[in-house]
């Protein structure tokens, strides 16, 4: 066991601040390749016509 009493807790305190800590904006990286848009489906025409 651990000496200092108190290493647990300044363990779960220090993870715990890192889990809070605001997330860094992701930069663009201009090389990176980006997917081509799927097409867009088209769906049939409607038949307006009543039998």
């Amino acid at each position: 066991m651990s000496k200092d009493p108190y290493a647990i807790l300044r363990a779960l305190v220090r993870a715990e601040s890192l889990r809070n800590a605001p997330k860094p904006t992701p930069t663009r990286d201009t090389h990176a390749v980006t997917p081509e848009p799927a097409p867009e489906q088209q769906s049939p025409p409607k038949d307006h016509r009543r039998d």
